[in-house]
Order: C-alpha cells, then structure tokens, then sequence
C-alpha cells in the first residue's frame, strides 16, 4: 500500500498561508469603523435633537407660567376695577398689572395698561460666567375683557378674561408660540 503525501510546495485547499486567523483583514476594520461612525452620528443628532426639545420646552412653560401669573394677577383685581376697564372703549382705566420686574405694566408704547391693549417685556432664561444675562424670551400679552352683565342682558354678573400671548425666541431660528387663557370673575367671592 502506497501512502500519497502532499507535495511541500503546494498547499491545501483549506489552508492559506497569507490568510492569518489571529486578526482582522484591513477590509473588515476599514467596514466595522464605518458602521461604527454611522452609529454614532446617529446617536450624536438624537442627543441634539432631544436637548432642543428640552430647550424648546423651557421656552415654552416660561411662556405659560407668565401669561398663567398675570391671568391671577387680573382675576385677583377688584371686580368693580374688572368690570369698569371692560366696558372702558377709551383705554383708560389702568389694569394695575405688576410686570417679572417688579414695575407696572404698561402698552406698548408706553402709556396706561388696559383692556385690549399689547404690552411687553423680554425675560433673560440665563446668564454666563461673568453674571451677562443670555437667552431673552419676548413675551407679549394682551387681555381682552368681556362684562357678562351686558352680554347677558343681565342675567350673568362677572367679567370674562381672555388673555391672548405670545413669545418670541431664537433658537437656531426664531420662533413663536401663541396662546390663549380664559376664565371668568364673578362679582361673587371665591374661596
């Protein structure tokens, strides 16, 4: 019986003499680092994504908180005050409206607050390092009184409080919310 012995120089069908099973061909790397990248800058966009969200949403509650403060502000005003400034067409009875700062409220172009008139102010978010206020959110505010007792014909006694806003911010681009709160004070005392 004869026993047949690979020739030296030729190798096997399943061995490769340049093929190492030890490591990675440059290929695989060159693939697995592109997927990698990939994944990554996946994960990079969702982050950002999610703090503008985050941001968006700071922006926006301040914005409610405020417009929510100043509707207390008018239905915690004398109801007579509240029902005179609602059937005022001239504007001139002043709201008495205490704006973040701390000053009266005033319109837009500076004169008394009342029914149907714009006012605004620009609330700074946050400050830097060195204590400069950052990030203004423009809010804008405008209450629309309605006295019940005239639409009624009588029947209803109170003032309803409409109050229309709207901020204003600059993140990456400007943009704007716009709201509405209502609700009704009535001549009755509510506990």
């Amino acid at each position: 019986m004869l026993l047949e012995l690979p020739h030296p120089a030729s190798p096997s069908m399943d061995e490769n003499p340049r093929r190492s099973t030890n490591g990675f061909s440059l290929i695989e790397v060159i693939v697995g680092l592109g997927i990698f990248t990939m994944m990554m800058i996946g994960i990079l966009h969702l982050t950002f994504q999610v703090r503008a969200s985050a941001e968006e949403a700071v922006y926006n509650n301040t914005a409610l908180t405020l417009a929510q403060a100043y509707l207390e502000q008018m239905r915690s005003s004398d109801f007579a005050t509240l029902q005179a400034a609602a059937a005022d067409a001239s504007g001139t009875i002043d709201l008495n409206l205490i704006s973040s700062a701390g000053t009266l409220l005033t319109d837009k172009n500076g004169g008394v607050f009342s029914n149907n008139d714009w006012a605004n102010e620009t609330i700074m978010l946050d400050e830097d390092e060195a204590g400069n206020p950052r990030q203004p959110l423009k809010f804008e505010l405008r209450p629309v009184l309605t006295d019940l007792s005239s639409v009624t014909g009588g029947i209803a006694d109170g003032v309803e409080i409409v109050l229309w806003y709207r901020s204003r911010y600059n993140f990456g681009m400007e943009r704007t919310q716009i709201g509405t709160l209502r609700t009704v004070r009535s001549n009755v005392s509510t506990f």
